[in-house]
């Protein structure tokens, strides 16, 4: 995937600084690096950024990779037959994500990155084409959470002007205009994602089109980017690293044991192929282009080839081991062993057989005729050589130029029964055999290993051909004449025939073809026969949505509760692929009963599966949340991002597209009360992870399957997981914000209940970042702000500590309370404004967590730290003397009143004597800019000396004396002296008494003011011992 059109972000050995104007802003490769080079040579591609700047990045040059793939939309990269299963848009474009542990569910990339869809706990598998049938693994997102970022460039919102490949005169009103982008969509059929409709402030009326991607073009530049929701960096593929991925390892092998097969003489292709594939060897250089046979297939799908040793009479081994290589099986090329009778296709190109045909019967000029043509080998030589006939002439050819031909009516594919890309298997096959294999024919330049490799992974795609059962082939293309006169025929047919793993009357069900299912059934076709995957013919009506064929078969004894190897029955295929009309006829089923409450292998009912249900419209639930007292704006956001989803849930499908089946569930509300109208369900089974269905769907988001549960078992809301996890948990956790609502208002949770690690919903919620749920979580439902999890940290601590920013919707829903009053420079960072929140709704300032820290060591910046103490100065007062009254007790010595005022922090906890040194209020640790006593005096230091000092040394004056001035200087600075040294040696509370107690903190005080003491008087830890000091 190395093709002009790509969006790009930096990559994983990026070094080249600001040059993409920052992480996360996108570019498009616009040029790919060619051998001879100077300027971007081979393994290089030239990208222009969304900024407007342009250079060459390396894609494999010197082993180093610069950049990522972040869309291949543009290129035309599309998954026609794939539903995202959270937008439910038909056709993914650009990469599909398939969940790698939940059956068949699928997201496109937006839902997948920026929309966090799905359970963040799920591994995915990675698609970058249609053709890619294995995937890369990618691990879940919970834990990639470092690897989010923010995707920035020319998206919907972004201010630009023209760019580097404009070509459209004046449309922008002359250089220099600038524009608004009002949509990014695709270029018809072409290509996905890879236009701007932008409209120009000289005619904002109207709008035209330009190019971000479309064939390599790149026609805007940014003036003021926009946003594009966020990605994981490391989910996406390295551009240019591993092109082995696009042929990924199989779980079927064309290869057995003993056939021949030659291996490639590209090297270079051959060591792409190598990597982690058996690695490559310089000695395999001397098999490329020769035979040799198939010792043994791994179970990677590798293949272990044996070549032939020159030396007959060598018996060593050793060296026979040595000759025996594994080779990535796109490397490889099978040998057909061609038998008389055998119909070829010569190969059409003049040079190609010309070449191979040097020892080979050599090459004749009448052979032009034959060029292209279907003939029949008349015989096979010693050598291998054949003799074909084509029109009634006859030459000797190279087998290599001639390809054995399979006719289509051997295939039909395994999965979509479409005999239409059974055709286009029998297409890719002859695309393959025009793969050159031989000695010279090598291709040498990248792009045209890339097709081979193509050609090669497309073929493996569709390797699953059946067998020529003519009766299941019949069977699945509807044509009830066949099937009828091969059972008249031979009644035993409908026992034997297999395609594969698959009955005609599993195909038959599928497709929906009620009529041979009569007839199949009519000649004892068996009801309960499986595929390889466990299912039955009851599980393939229910994949094809065919609920008259459901019917047909439950009424012929069809086992309703028959479940696959993945545990899953009928009820679960049909919840999953919401389909109501075939839901209803397995619940109408009466003799016997459908088991509802029957788990899968991860132990989820098919009422755990109705969580996944997607329903449109907007939520009922609304005015019963707005009755309840739920805040005017938390209503207001609620119906924003409903009105969001309502639009973006919206299936543009066409009145004659194929998938809006007529039995389809378009809004899942008729099929999420059809099966809970069920009067037998077990609303209380867990699965294997420990949700029951309350939990599921508070994972999921689905607020309406959330209000009828509470409606209908009101006793789950407060149940707990194995974690200690309940539904408020999980809600708060994911950012639901509906869901939240629904069960606080609705269902009444305990809005503090804690989870294993003593973690409350307003805990989860700050942790992640969920602004609009701590909101509603503090001010609507009381939400204490004061709990500590097990590490000790308050949400205060959390939101302090966070690196990455909440959600913006803060910013709006606190815009007239707090933001007005802040610093200009915090008023936009939503933790900021959250934080400050939090401390407004008397969140505590001194607590110290297990790492011994307090929120505001989180903090560096010293004027954000005062802000926050001033934003609630009570909250401290609270916390260090929570019976504080006017007149207080003095918290150092505890006798006289604490009467004297501290600004700016305008705390009030000390006496006028103990106060004289203090610099800083010890509770804030705020500098002390002045003092003032209780009738509001100013109080200075030196005037408190004098008062306190002047009945202990009497002032001291000399009179006529000439030297009476300089005597008097000289006393005042002894007195100064003396009173220092006694200071030093005097107690600090009462400063009357020589300090005679010390505590293990290292403090003294006199033994009067020690005897009642039990906390320290200046770093209040508390006193667990007093020593007697004598001097």
């Amino acid at each position: 995937m190395l093709e002009i059109g790509l969006r790009v972000v930096r990559g994983p050995d990026w070094k080249w600084a600001q040059q993409d104007d920052g992480e996360g802003h996108v570019g498009t490769v616009v040029e790919l690096g060619k051998p001879g080079s100077n300027t971007s040579p081979d393994k290089t591609v030239v990208v222009q950024w969304d900024s407007g700047s342009r250079t060459n990045y390396r894609v494999g040059y010197q082993s180093a990779y610069d950049l990522r793939v972040y869309d291949n939309a543009p290129i035309g990269v599309r998954h026609p037959n794939v539903i995202c299963d959270a937008c439910r848009k038909h056709g993914i474009i650009g990469m599909r994500w398939k969940c790698a542990r939940c059956f068949d569910f699928d997201l496109c990339t937006h839902c997948y990155m920026a929309l966090d869809k799905h359970d963040l706990t799920h591994p995915f598998l990675r698609f970058e084409t249609a053709t890619n049938t294995q995937g890369v693994k990618v691990p879940p997102r919970s834990q990639s959470v470092d690897a989010r970022l923010i995707a920035k460039g020319i998206f919907k919102g972004a201010v630009v002007v023209r760019g580097a490949d404009w070509d459209w005169g004046d449309q922008d009103g002359g250089s220099g205009g600038q524009g608004k982008v009002q949509e990014i969509k695709g270029w018809e059929n072409e290509s996905g994602r890879s236009v701007a409709a932008v409209s120009w402030l000289h005619n904002p009326h109207v709008i035209n089109v330009y190019r971000v991607g479309h064939k390599g073009k790149v026609d805007l530049k940014y003036v003021h980017e926009a946003k594009n929701g966020q990605y994981y960096k490391t989910h996406l593929p390295v551009l240019g690293e591993h092109i082995e991925r696009l042929i990924p390892p199989l779980e079927i092998s064309l290869y057995s044991v003993g056939d021949k097969v030659r291996v490639m003489s590209d090297i270079d292709l051959v060591k792409q192929l190598q990597e982690g594939h058996g690695g490559w060897n310089i000695r395999m250089a001397d098999v490329l282009g020769k035979e040799g046979h198939v010792h043994r297939v791994t179970e990677r799908g590798d293949v272990r080839v044996q070549f032939h040793i020159n030396n007959e009479n060598n018996q060593d081994s050793s060296i026979a081991q040595q000759n025996r290589w594994t080779f990535h099986p796109g490397a490889l090329c099978k040998i057909h062993s061609f038998t008389i009778g055998d119909q070829v296709l010569i190969c059409a190109d003049e040079q190609r057989l010309k070449q191979a045909q040097k020892g080979h019967g050599e090459w004749s000029h009448d052979m032009i005729g034959v060029l292209g043509k279907q003939g029949k080998v008349l015989q096979v030589y010693a050598d291998g050589d054949i003799r074909v006939t084509v029109n009634g002439q006859s030459f000797t050819f190279n087998p290599q130029c001639c390809t054995p031909l399979t006719t289509s009516s051997t295939l039909l594919n395994s999965t979509s029964h479409n005999t239409l890309q059974a055709y286009q298997a029998q297409q890719q096959m002859e695309y393959a055999s025009s793969i050159d294999w031989s000695l010279q024919g090598g291709s040498t330049t990248n792009s045209s290993s890339c097709k081979q490799m193509l050609i090669y992974n497309t073929l493996m795609a569709h390797n699953d051909t059946l067998s020529s059962s003519s009766i299941v082939r019949d069977a699945a293309q509807g044509k009830i004449q066949a099937v009828r006169d091969a059972l008249n025929k031979n009644s035993q047919l409908v026992v034997e025939s297999r395609s594969g793993d698959k009955s005609a009357l599993m195909l038959a069900a599928h497709q929906g073809h009620i009529d041979i299912l009569r007839i199949l059934l009519s000649h004892g076709a068996n009801l309960e026969q499986r595929d390889g995957d466990g299912d039955t013919a009851l599980h393939y009506a229910c994949f094809g949505n065919q609920p008259d064929c459901i019917s047909l078969l439950l009424s012929k004894g069809a086992d309703i509760n028959s479940i696959n190897s993945t545990g899953c029955s009928s009820l679960h295929i049909a919840i999953n692929k919401q389909l109501l009309e075939c839901t209803k006829r397995l619940l109408e089923h009466q003799q016997p009963q459908i088991d509802v409450n029957l788990q899968d292998i991860y132990g989820d009912t098919a009422l755990h599966d109705i969580a996944n249900t997607r329903v449109f419209g907007h939520f009922a639930g609304l005015d019963e949340l707005a009755s309840c007292g739920t805040h005017p704006s938390i209503l207001s956001l609620i119906k924003e991002l409903e009105e969001t989803r309502h639009q973006t849930s919206l299936i543009p499908l066409e009145e004659n597209s194929p998938d809006r089946s007529n039995n389809e569930c378009i809004d899942g509300r008729e099929l999420i009360d059809l099966l809970l109208s069920v009067s037998n369900i077990n609303f209380n089974l867990k699965n294997k992870r420990g949700f029951n269905v309350l939990h599921h769907a508070a994972l999921k988001g689905n607020a309406y399957v959330t209000w009828r549960l509470i409606q209908l078992c009101r006793q789950l809301v407060d149940s707990k997981k194995d974690d200690g996890f309940s539904s408020l948990h999980l809600a708060c956790l994911n950012g639901h914000l509906l869901v939240t609502c629904l069960l606080l208002r609705c269902g009444h949770a305990t809005v503090e209940i804690c989870n294993s690690r003593k973690q409350t919903p307003l805990h989860l919620a700050v942790a992640q970042g969920h602004s609009s749920i701590v909101i509603l979580l503090v001010r609507d439902h009381r939400a204490s702000t004061k709990v500590l999890d097990e590490d000790g940290d308050t949400p205060l601590h959390l939101i302090l500590s966070k690196t990455q920013q909440s959600d913006e919707s803060c910013l709006t829903l606190l815009s007239s309370d707090l933001i007005p009053q802040m610093p200009v420079d915090y008023r936009q960072i939503p933790n900021i404004v959250l934080a400050a929140f939090l401390i407004k709704c008397d969140a505590p300032l001194l607590v110290k967590n297990r790492q011994n820290k307090l929120p505001l060591d989180y903090v560096s910046d010293q004027k954000l730290k005062e802000y926050f103490i001033l934003l609630n100065r009570s909250t401290i007062i609270k916390q260090v003397m929570p019976n504080t009254s006017a007149l207080s007790p003095c918290i150092i010595c505890d006798e006289c009143p604490a009467d004297i005022l501290f600004e700016p922090c305008k705390h009030k906890i000390s006496c006028k004597d103990c106060c004289i040194k203090m610099k800083r209020c010890i509770l804030c640790q705020l500098n002390i800019d002045a003092k003032y006593t209780h009738d509001g005096q100013l109080l200075t230091n030196s005037s408190t000396n004098i008062t306190r000092h002047t009945h202990r040394l009497p002032s001291t004056t000399i009179v006529n004396n000439s030297d009476g001035e300089i005597i008097s200087k000289v006393v005042r600075e002894l007195e100064t002296k003396v009173q220092e040294l006694e200071d030093g040696q005097s107690c600090s509370i009462c400063m009357e008494r020589s300090r005679n107690v010390a505590f293990l903190c290292g403090h003294t005080a006199c033994s009067n003011c020690a005897q009642p003491l039990k906390t320290c008087h200046i770093c209040r830890k508390p006193i667990t011992k007093k020593i007697n000091l004598y001097s």
